[in-house]
């Protein structure tokens, strides 16, 4: 078992692990958020009829939240789901609906939309 000096150095290891990589994906990391925040909210797409309640996601929005988490996906020891979450919260990035992106919703907001553009464009 682990003793309470061996927890701390592990975390602060991995503090500095984590700061290493924010300060070297910085610029990249607030261009995706800048344009994930531009388009966040609400979007009904074009095809859909006047007055339709039916919102999703723009297409300018998934694709900066895809390269943001493919980015994140790449620091080994963050699940990139939790960390988009902490992320959209921290700077007012909201769901289609005007909610807060909790783990939930980015999790609906990957398995529905993220993936398959991931996928895409591999």
């Amino acid at each position: 078992m682990a003793t309470v000096e061996e927890a701390r150095a592990w975390l602060k290891a991995y503090d500095e692990r984590k700061s290493k990589f924010y300060a070297q994906h910085e610029a990249e990391i607030s261009r995706l958020i800048a344009t994930c925040h531009k388009f966040r909210g609400e979007y009904i797409p074009s095809t859909h009829g006047r007055g339709s309640w039916a919102t999703t996601y723009s297409d300018e929005f998934v694709a900066a939240a895809s390269k943001l988490y493919v980015l994140l996906e790449t620091f080994k020891g963050i699940d990139p789901i939790d960390e988009l979450s902490l992320l959209f919260r921290k700077y007012g990035i909201t769901s289609c609906r005007g909610a807060a992106m909790d783990t939930d919703r980015v999790d609906y907001l990957y398995v529905t939309h993220l993936r398959r553009h991931i996928r895409n464009h591999r």
